[in-house]
C-alpha cells in the first residue's frame, strides 16, 4: 500500500487519500479480557508474513458513501472480534494485548478501470498488491478500500496468521458484511453468534511448553519480528493465474477418481489433479521427490471438540510425500495414488489431530524448492456471499501467493464451482494451463 499522496504499482495510478484508526464500539455487553494467551496452533505461524485478501465490487457506490458505511459497521464488527483490534504484547509470552488505537483503515483512489482486473482471465499481481494494505509490526489487521474513477470498489485486508486462520477471518468478514448490509444494526440475528477466543478450551497438557518450543525454533528473537513485504524479487518473478472448475468439471473429475478408487471428496479430487498437473508442468524426473502441503481444520477433531464459533487458529499442517513417477502413471493410476495418499493423511488427522505435535514445525524446514505444492484456503468458505449492501463481489482473490507452487482454493462465483489460483514460474504456467482443464 502507498502512503497518503503516493502512487503505487500495477494500476495506472493509485493515491491513498486518508487513513483512519477504527476502534471497536465498546458497550456494556462487550467482553473485555486483558490479554489473550495464544496457543500452539497460533504460534505455529509466528514470523510468517501477513495474509492478504482482496474483494472486487464493480457495482459498488462511490468511495465516500461506502467508506462511511464500512467504517461504522467495522467498529461494530470489531466489538465482536476484539482480538483483531489488539496487537502482540511486547513480552516473551505469545499474547494479544488490547489496544485503544484500533486498526488502520485506508481510503484510496485509483485512476484505472476495475473491469480490467475483475475478469478472471487477468491476474495482475502488482495491481492486486496495491489494493491491499501493509500490516505494521505487532498489529493484527489492516483494511484498505479503493474507489475507481470509472466506478466500483476494491476492499483489501491484511491480517496476521497469529490471530486467525482462514475459517476465523472469513467469519469476521461475513459478520462485518452482514452488519454493513443491515445499515449498522447490531443484533445477534444480523451479526451471528458471538465469537469465542478462549484458548484454554484446547485441551493439551503440554501445550505451553510446545508453544515455547515453536517460538524458539521459528522466531528466536520474539517478540521482535521481521517486517515482511511480498514484493520480493523471487515473488515478482512468478506468474499467477486463476482457473475456475465448474460443477460439471468437478463431477467429471470425481467420477474419474471414483472409477479407480473409493469415493473421494471435492477437495481430494481437485488437489490431486492440481498436484499431478503441476508435476507435469515442471517436467520433474520420475525419481524426483515432491511434497503436498495443506491445512486440516481440527475444531471438530479435538477432544473435546471446539464449537463452530471458536475464533483463532485451529489447523494442522499436513504433508503428503511422493515420488513424481507415482503421480504421473498412465491409465488414471497416478490420480488414484494421489487421492488415496490424501485420504490417508486426512484419516490420520481425524484419528489423532495432535499426533507428533512437537515435530509440527519440521514442515517449514528443508522444503524441496520447485517441487512442493502448498494449498491454502478452502472452497468451503462462502467468499462470494460477502455482500456489504451493494451485491456480491465480482472477484475474490488471495493476494499472498508468493511461493513457487502456492495454490489458493476458493468457492467459485457460480453454484458448485471452485476457483483455483496458482503461482508458478512463467515457463511452467502455460503448460499447466494447457493441461488443467483436461478433466
Amino acid at each position: 500500500m502507498a502512503s497518503p499522496g503516493e502512487t503505487s504499482g500495477g494500476l495506472d495510478r493509485i493515491r491513498v487519500t486518508n487513513v483512519t484508526r477504527v476502534c471497536p464500539e465498546i458497550t456494556s455487553t462487550t467482553p473485555q479480557p486483558n490479554l489473550i494467551k495464544l496457543s500452539f496452533f497460533d504460534v505455529l505461524w509466528v514470523g510468517m508474513p501477513p495474509m492478504t485478501r482482496l474483494l472486487l465490487y464493480p457495482s459498488a457506490p462511490p468511495l465516500r458513501s461506502a467508506s462511511h458505511s464500512l467504517i461504522s459497521s467495522l467498529s461494530l464488527a470489531l466489538s465482536r472480534f476484539l482480538p483483531l483490534s489488539g496487537r502482540l504484547a511486547a513480552s516473551d509470552e505469545a499474547e494479544i494485548a488490547f489496544s485503544a488505537d484500533g486498526i488502520a483503515f485506508s481510503e484510496a483512489e485509483a485512476e484505472g478501470d476495475i473491469g480490467r482486473i475483475a475478469n478472471h482471465d487477468v491476474y495482475d499481481w502488482e495491481a492486486f498488491r496495491s489494493l491491499v494494505p501493509d500490516l505494521e509490526a505487532g498489529e493484527l489487521l489492516a483494511v484498505q478500500v479503493t474507489g475507481f474513477a470509472g466506478g466500483g470498489l476494491a476492499l483489501g485486508f491484511a491480517f496476521s496468521h497469529l490471530a486467525a486462520d482462514g475459517r476465523s477471518i472469513w467469519s469476521f468478514v461475513e459478520s462485518w458484511a452482514k452488519i454493513c448490509r443491515a445499515g449498522g444494526v447490531m443484533k445477534p440475528e444480523v451479526a451471528g453468534a458471538a465469537a469465542v477466543f478462549d484458548r484454554s478450551l484446547i485441551v493439551c497438557p503440554s501445550g505451553d511448553s510446545i508453544s515455547r518450543q515453536f517460538i524458539k525454533r521459528l522466531a528466536p528473537s520474539y517478540p521482535l519480528l521481521p517486517r515482511h513485504t511480498s514484493s520480493t524479487e523471487a515473488a515478482a518473478d512468478l506468474s499467477r493465474k486463476t482457473f475456475v472448475l465448474t460443477s460439471g468439471n468437478i463431477k467429471s473429475l470425481k467420477e474419474r477418481a471414483a472409477s479407480i478408487t473409493t469415493k473421494v471428496s471435492t477437495f481430494v479430487a481437485i488437489v490431486s489433479h492440481i498436484w499431478i498437473t503441476t508435476i507435469q508442468a515442471k517436467k520433474l524426473n520420475h525419481e524426483d521427490s515432491t511434497i503436498l502441503i495443506f491445512n486440516a481444520d481440527c475444531r471438530d477433531r479435538l477432544q473435546p471438540p471446539l464449537g463452530p464459533n471458536f475464533f483463532g487458529n485451529c489447523v494442522k499442517v499436513c504433508t503428503v510425500k511422493a515420488v513424481s513417477g507415482e503421480l504421473i502413471k498412465g491409465g488414471g493410476h497416478g490420480l488414484s495414488f494421489a487421492c488415496m495418499a490424501l485420504q490417508e493423511e486426512i484419516r490420520k488427522v481425524g484419528e489423532n489431530p495432535l499426533e507428533d505435535l512437537e515435530r509440527w514445525t519440521d514442515v517449514f524446514f528443508g522444503l524441496p524448492e520447485g517441487r512442493m505444492l502448498l494449498v491454502a484456503e478452502s472452497p468451503r468458505f462462502r467468499v462470494y456471499d460477502m455482500d456489504f449492501g451493494w451485491g456480491r463481489p465480482g472477484r475474490v482473490e488471495m493476494v499472498s501467493l508468493t511461493l513457487d507452487g502456492h495454490v489458493a482454493l476458493l468457492e467459485g462465483k457460480e453454484e458448485g464451482a471452485v476457483q483455483v489460483s496458482i503461482a508458478l514460474p512463467p515457463s511452467q504456467m502455460d503448460v499447466f494451463a494447457s493441461l488443467f482443464h483436461l478433466v
